[in-house]
């Protein structure tokens, strides 16, 4: 076995799942993807998406080697914990896109902020509600778990 320092282990870990992420993230969206505010335009030829494909698979291959032969740690990343951390960026974005943070690209008209505050009040009453759902989520995974008995 190759003998590797703990600081080289986690670089590369940390480098192979980037690389990883990002190959699924092209793979995923070869067929091109629309949203509501971008676009990922351009086509690809049925044929080159496929080789595409093929290459994306041998590098996911390759990285899954180097972490099999250099015993790299896989990341265990708590959906939870993902979650709450997403709310959170969602939050801080939509509290800047409220026309009291919009004054630093000039003055706000009275009739955006009539318009949008009480829209982005809206999403964040979503949000609230998403964040709600992740937190019963928690509650009943916790009621779920098994309990441990304690030794008399």
């Amino acid at each position: 076995m190759l003998s590797i320092s703990s600081a080289h282990v986690n670089g590369l870990a940390a480098r192979m799942r980037t690389l990883e992420e990002d190959c699924r993230e092209i793979a995923r969206n070869l067929d091109g993807f629309k949203g509501i505010l971008y676009e990922y335009a351009g086509e690809i030829p049925q044929r080159n998406r496929r080789q595409m494909r093929r290459t994306l698979s041998e590098i996911l291959n390759a990285i899954a080697s180097i972490r099999l032969e250099l015993h790299l740690p896989e990341q265990l990343i708590d959906l939870d914990k993902m979650i709450d951390a997403r709310l959170s960026h969602m939050w801080v974005t939509l509290h800047e896109s409220k026309s009291s943070s919009l004054h630093g690209y000039g003055a706000v008209s009275e009739g955006l902020k009539t318009y949008l505050d009480p829209r982005i009040d809206a999403i964040l009453a979503l949000l609230a509600r998403l964040r709600e759902a992740l937190r019963e989520s928690a509650t009943e995974a916790t009621r779920r778990a098994p309990r441990r008995k304690r030794s008399e």
